[in-house]
């Protein structure tokens, strides 16, 4: 028995937040703006006392809620209490502890539901539960009385709280699902004008126009697909940086996808020369399956070997994970997870961050988890909370790459354990190396040797990349292995202001290997 999913016919749903509000009449307004519609919009949300009487209903215990740091007692009747991933009753169930089990009170509460909630650790779980159903131990000291807890807990109780706090009020992605042609409304979820492409042209839309309010109220502004960038410098001024907050409504004019051009993701400038080879000097022999070499500047393939040969690139598929991360998610958003990592490792010797059911940590975190220890279970996590599931995760991967004219690619999971089908080629994976370095957030993690996470439990990240200690210049981007793909690098390194990306398939000594090509590209050609 679920005794939070007890609910009184009586009890009315506790009432949107005014956010949901604003946001519901903001995509009202865009509508009616695009039709030149102009009287008031008469909204029917309920505010002032009708919100004080669902308030009253809520049911909790009848004392103030359990302070933070306290250690309570589960009173369940002789059952056992749901401890939830989010504040409401239809969440995910992390855990359902018996009658008589203690639980340590981390400092955030909420109402929803009608009920009080508050945010526990309870048999290694960290989520949510009714409050009602817990009592103060008898043998606790209340922090406020002067009472301590030990440093530990301490700092897991407030990086948890500080996380959960941090939770975006706004999913990312579009929150909705488009109709391929004409127009739609959705409310952003936050991320780059490259991220709000990819999404909608996995929904098999490609954007021809855009129409969104200004932030903080007034007229349209618009964006208009394949017209020169001067027209859309309004919209340019207006998002700056090219990302689009949060929240904002957004009006969409969606082509079908087969009569659509393809939008090209925006990579570095091509226009500049190659550089040219000098010398006589053949690069060096290694043992890769397939090597591909590409100039950062020009994106010119300056040496490849089966570069176009689609192979199993193990965890170098997290590249293109990352990177619809950094684009499509407010990387300072707390996210709890579902993810049990050691399982995973337990299971199939997958490489983890180390996350368990009911933990927060923010997007940034969850980012380093993945590009760092290589976790699988940060690319789990990842994909959940950007589309909802890992299906729809792999479609937009999918579609990245297509948009980026990388047609040797396909992705059948957002880590690269990988089935049968799951396959990329060094020369596409370069590629996605290439603009991902070109995000100042990619660039960030992947450079880092070291990493300490801050939510709700401190852990210590280590890259993978050993050159990033081992040669000079390098800066990035990933490793990877699987018994089928053997081990696999993607290496980016900058010398006299020129950068090349290294990809290599099935190299048992891919850092030797990636060392010697280094050396030889940087040596052998002219800028």
């Amino acid at each position: 028995m679920d005794l939070t999913m007890l609910r009184p016919r009586s009890i009315p749903r506790r009432a949107r937040t005014s956010m949901r509000h604003a946001a519901v009449a903001s995509l009202i307004s865009l509508l009616m703006g695009f039709m030149g519609l102009s009287f008031p919009i008469l909204t029917t949300f309920a505010e002032g006392p009708d919100i004080v009487r669902e308030q009253s209903a809520l049911i909790a215990a009848g004392r103030d809620p359990l302070p933070a740091g306290s250690i309570a007692v589960v009173r369940a009747d002789g059952d056992c209490l749901r401890v939830r991933s989010e504040a409401n009753l239809t969440s995910t169930p992390l855990a359902c502890v018996p009658t008589g089990s203690t639980a340590t009170i981390l400092p955030a509460t909420r109402d929803a539901d009608g009920y009080r909630w508050q945010l526990v650790s309870a048999s290694g779980f960290t989520g949510w539960v009714a409050d009602v159903y817990l009592a103060l131990s008898s043998g606790t000291t209340s922090p406020s009385s002067g009472g301590a807890s030990g440093p530990s807990a301490v700092s897991s109780s407030a990086g948890a709280a500080a996380c959960v706090n941090s939770i975006a009020s706004v999913k990312p992605g579009l929150n909705t699902s488009l109709s391929p042609v004409g127009l739609n409304l959705v409310l952003w979820g936050g991320g780059t004008m490259n991220a709000l492409a990819t999404a909608t042209e996995a929904q098999g839309c490609r954007i021809t126009a855009i129409y969104a309010n200004r932030p903080g109220g007034g007229s349209l502004v618009s964006y208009l697909v394949g017209v020169p960038d001067f027209v859309n410098a309004e919209w340019q001024s207006v998002f700056a940086g090219g990302r689009i907050p949060a929240g904002t409504a957004l009006m969409l004019i969606c082509g079908a996808t087969g009569t659509q051009a393809v939008v090209s993701v925006p990579t570095p400038a091509s226009a500049v020369p190659a550089p040219r080879k000098i010398g006589l000097k053949p690069a060096p022999l290694v043992s890769a399956a397939a090597i591909a070499i590409i100039d950062g500047d020009s994106g010119a393939l300056l040496y490849d070997k089966n570069a176009t040969t689609p192979r199993p690139p193990a965890s170098l598929t997290k590249i293109a994970t990352a990177i619809l991360a950094v684009e499509g998610t407010e990387l300072s958003s707390g996210v709890t997870v579902d993810v049990d990592g050691p399982r995973m490792a337990a299971r199939d010797g997958s490489s983890v961050m180390g996350l368990r059911p009911g933990d927060c940590y923010s997007m940034a975190d969850l980012l380093y988890g993945l590009m760092l220890p290589s976790g699988n279970d940060a690319a789990i996590a990842i994909a959940k909370y950007e589309a909802g599931s890992e299906a729809a995760f792999v479609k937009q991967m999918n579609t990245l790459v297509r948009r980026m004219g990388l047609t040797g690619t396909m992705f059948t999971d957002p880590h690269g354990l990988g089935s049968p089908q799951h396959r990329s080629t060094a020369y596409d994976l370069a590629m996605m190396a290439r603009y991902g370095m070109t995000l100042p957030q990619f660039r960030e993690v992947v450079g880092a040797p070291l990493r300490t996470t801050s939510g709700s439990r401190s852990i210590p990240l280590y890259n993978t990349n050993a050159l990033l200690r081992r040669y000079p210049g390098v800066d990035g981007v990933k490793t990877g292995f699987t018994e089928e793909a053997g081990r696999t690098i993607v290496v980016s390194a900058v010398r006299n202001g020129h950068r090349v990306f290294v990809a290599l398939l099935n190299d048992q000594n891919r850092d030797d290997s990636a060392v010697s090509l280094l050396d030889w590209v940087f040596q052998n050609h002219q800028w």
